[in-house]
């Protein structure tokens, strides 16, 4: 028979049968995925939020239409232009011969440049050289951005001026903003940065004559009224193994969603573990 001491053991062992069976709880696996669920609804909710926060501040600084900047008349300057052609064309037989090279481009060139070649049409009135000077170039701008993020096709057009460093990266020529002005005001510094991101002459890059030539440039330099540009085959082009801006924004999004699917098969996972556990 049992004894008085294994009864009264008894109703314990039960109570901590129920307890473990209370934890064991099928519904645990569930608030593990509706946790998961809820953290990405607030991270989807965060990013449109601040996506129209943005495009709100945008507008505070842009306006509805372009103002087109100045381009110069190629038959005002007929003479200039041959000039200008023919230092071009020595400047890229003597980097293609891979010897040392230097242009030096006045504000004036740079400009009937682009009121020239087909290659710079995307610069023609939206990119204007106002002067240069060993403290930056001083740019006159009429750039498109995009008015909304979502359901609104149209845009906004930042009218303005900014002064800045130029300088080579990756076969590219970047500007490093210092200031930019807008016919509404002061541009906020956060955005002056971003527009230093932007690879004005990244298109270039596969054209079949601008490319070879801007990927051997070794120095830009500034003076007054003048942008020397070197070509020297004995060194090494600035920033030629550096990540380019689209390689980095391409490595951010592969990174962003590998976190995502990571985050939901944890979650999936750990809500199968739990459910095996309380069958057994």
């Amino acid at each position: 028979m049992p004894s008085e001491k294994n009864r009264r053991r008894t109703p314990a062992n039960n109570n901590n049968t129920s307890k473990e069976e209370v934890s064991q709880s099928p519904f645990a696996g569930c608030s593990i995925i509706i946790a998961a669920a809820v953290m990405m609804l607030f991270l989807v909710g965060f990013t449109i939020w601040s996506l129209f926060r943005v495009e709100r501040e945008i507008g505070k600084f842009t306006e509805s239409t372009a103002k087109p900047t100045p381009v110069l008349d190629p038959d005002l300057f007929e003479s200039q232009f041959n000039d200008l052609s023919q230092r071009l064309d020595r400047f890229q037989a003597e980097i293609m011969a891979e010897n040392p090279a230097e242009i030096t481009l006045s504000t004036q060139d740079i400009n009937l440049s682009i009121a020239t070649h087909p290659q710079f049409d995307e610069l023609r009135k939206t990119f204007h050289i106002l002067s240069i000077s060993p403290e930056g170039m001083e740019v006159q701008i009429s750039y498109r951005i995009n008015r909304k993020p979502l359901g609104d096709s149209s845009y906004r057009y930042l009218n303005g001026t900014f002064i800045g460093q130029p300088r080579l990266e990756s076969g590219q020529v970047l500007i490093d903003i210092d200031t930019m002005t807008s016919a509404r005001g002061i541009v906020p510094d956060e955005f002056a940065a971003h527009l230093s991101d932007h690879q004005i002459t990244a298109p270039y890059l596969e054209d079949k004559v601008l490319g070879p030539v801007m990927k051997k440039l070794t120095t830009l330099e500034l003076s007054n009224d003048k942008l020397i540009i070197r070509a020297d085959p004995a060194k090494e082009p600035p920033g030629k193994q550096e990540l380019t801006r689209a390689d980095i924004d391409k490595t951010k999004r592969i990174a962003l969603t590998s976190f995502g699917i990571v985050i939901v098969i944890f979650a999936l996972f750990l809500s199968i573990f739990l459910s095996l556990r309380n069958k057994k």
